[in-house]
């Protein structure tokens, strides 16, 4: 495992393991006791992104699981751009969830951790207590339509291009995902794991991913996913926004309710950009704890009546 510069070892006092997963070396923060909060990143951060949230919910008595997805953060990064699909990254999930035996999981998602997430739950739907949604979709899409500005230049040739030897994504994204600049510090942190080309590859190709029809292959991919949606119907979902992301704009929050009537909705953000966990964790972090205990209290009751 890299040896993590001083600057973010402070930021992320953690316990850490190793999973490998198919050959591949998925580092995970690991650490407290407790019911489980399983936090799943996108493109293109990695575990650091959760660090606050790492904080307060290990200090509010859960466990707390942030697993850096293959080609990010400190986990290994493979070189081949073909390696890169939402099935292999749900996959990998999958069975690093598997080898930790996470149980009771309240699933906190996020960007691609949406998609990723979800595929995660349609496959292991009895260790999913709850879930909760955060500036992310993962619905196929109906018909044909425009990527944003941002995801039509860099899904280019030229623009992987860009990526690969420029950094391009992650300069771009943490400069536009947020409403305020971020911290000197906080923005070497992002920086940092990206200096391997691998990490860049892994960027590059998230942003291949996003599909712009029904006939893209990831978009085929999530129809697989949304037809097993169902199986998800009785689990509690909180989606919360961050209303100033240029991306996943505020009407997305209302896509969840066609899938799922349980969802409860909350715009807690109005001034946050797509990195919320940047602009303003203290605002959700209050409806994430809350949500997640409500399902402690819940378990207590349910094995009080079973006694």
């Amino acid at each position: 495992m890299a040896r993590i510069p001083e600057h973010i070892a402070r930021e992320l006092p953690f316990a850490r393991r190793e999973v490998k997963v198919d050959g591949v070396r998925m580092s995970v923060v690991d650490d407290g006791a407790g019911p489980t909060l399983l936090f799943v990143h996108g493109n293109p951060a990695w575990s650091y992104l959760w660090r606050k949230l790492l904080a307060a919910g290990k200090a509010q008595g859960f466990r707390v699981v942030a697993p850096d997805l293959a080609g990010f953060g400190l986990s290994e990064k493979p070189s081949d751009p073909s390696y890169h699909s939402l099935q292999r990254h749900v996959d990998n999930l999958v069975a690093l969830v598997r080898a930790l035996d996470l149980r009771e999981i309240t699933l906190v998602m996020h960007d691609w951790g949406g998609p990723i997430g979800m595929g995660l739950a349609v496959n292991e739907p009895d260790r999913i207590a709850r879930l909760v949604v955060a500036n992310t979709v993962a619905f196929a899409p109906r018909e044909a339509r425009p990527l944003t500005r941002w995801h039509a230049s860099l899904a280019t040739p030229w623009g992987y291009r860009a990526a690969v030897w420029l950094n391009a994504v992650q300069r771009s994204a943490m400069r536009l995902g947020v409403a305020r600049p971020l911290p000197r510090d906080v923005a070497r942190a992002y920086r940092w794991p990206m200096r391997e080309r691998g990490a860049r590859i892994a960027a590059a190709r998230l942003v291949q991913m996003v599909p712009d029809g029904p006939e893209h292959p990831e978009a085929r991919t999530l129809r697989r996913f949304m037809e097993d949606y169902p199986k998800l119907a009785g689990k509690p979902m909180l989606v919360l926004w961050a209303d100033k992301d240029r991306v996943m704009r505020p009407r997305f929050a209302k896509r969840w309710l066609e899938e799922f009537p349980q969802a409860q909705i909350r715009h807690v953000a109005p001034d946050a950009g797509h990195f919320w966990q940047e602009d303003a964790p203290e605002l959700f972090l209050p409806h994430i704890l809350a949500f997640a205990e409500q399902h402690d209290q819940h378990e207590a009751h349910e094995g009080a009546k079973s006694r």
